[in-house]
């Protein structure tokens, strides 16, 4: 018994393969239209472009705009060039790729590869990502099409908001590994966090926040501490930043070098 998917499927290659008779190996197709459904009979997701070229293995579709629906969010795609596998419906993107989730979350960057099968999407460019409460840039990426869990390759940087506060900014050589859903961000490789505490150094730091109120728990700092702040330099092996008091708890054999302005006396411990 064939599924509602099957039976498009299937629709949509009798057109093709009938389009093809009467030019060869490809037709082109003004106002380009395509769309899937579930076997529940909910729409999966459409796909439309300014102008498509079809070939024995794939639709190249220039300017594309499609809508990916699942359980609660719509997630809306756009780039100049795309190419479609018609097999396996995963899709190619390339110049000016756009990505936008019902929650404002956003992806920007040059050429993504989209599994449909896998729900993934990957990229070897360099890509943003920005929501309500942070804005990374790194070069390549690897999350699921919903940015839930998301991996950023390397040469990352990322701006994490504080409502009434100052941002924080991290850097790391990389990846980065979030995971929305438990709320937590992994930096790894020469991190460096600057806030109004100073600046902090370490092999590895994880950021904890509060999806519901879009700020920040606290950063765990570990590996090879070492906190910067005017001319004082503190070391320790782990570090904790607490977001709600803004203060820092050291671990780990810590101490302090200070470094007293002229004329000020040195104090005693």
């Amino acid at each position: 018994m064939f599924s509602m998917r099957s039976v498009l499927n299937i629709f949509f290659l009798v057109v093709v393969f009938l389009a093809a008779q009467r030019v060869y190996s490809q037709e082109r197709i003004k106002d380009f239209y395509l769309s899937n459904y579930k076997e529940d009979g909910s729409q999966d997701w459409e796909m439309q472009g300014v102008e498509a070229t079809v070939h024995n293995e794939n639709v190249d579709i220039d300017k594309m705009k499609a809508k990916y629906y699942t359980e609660g969010d719509t997630i809306t795609v756009q780039s100049e060039k795309a190419k479609l596998n018609k097999k396996n419906l995963d899709v190619f993107l390339k110049d000016n790729v756009h990505i936008e989730n019902s929650q404002g979350a956003k992806l920007l960057t040059d050429s993504l590869n989209w599994k449909k099968e896998a729900n993934s999407v990957k990229t070897d460019d360099w890509v943003e990502v920005t929501n309500e409460s942070m804005q990374i840039k790194a070069k390549g990426l690897a999350a699921d099409t919903q940015l839930k869990k998301v991996d950023f390759q390397k040469d990352v940087e990322a701006k994490l908001s504080q409502e009434g506060r100052e941002s924080i900014i991290i850097t790391c050589t990389g990846p980065l590994e979030i995971e929305g859903n438990e709320g937590k961000a992994v930096f790894n490789d020469n991190v460096v966090v600057e806030h109004t505490q100073g600046k902090m150094f370490s092999d590895k730091a994880t950021v904890f926040f509060d999806n519901k109120e879009k700020k920040i728990l606290k950063i765990v700092s570990s590996g090879h501490v070492k906190i910067v702040k005017d001319d004082n330099v503190t070391f320790a092996q782990k570090a904790t930043y607490l977001g709600n008091e803004q203060r820092i708890v050291l671990e780990g054999s810590p101490r302090l070098i200070y470094f007293p302005k002229e004329g000020e006396k040195v104090p005693k411990f």
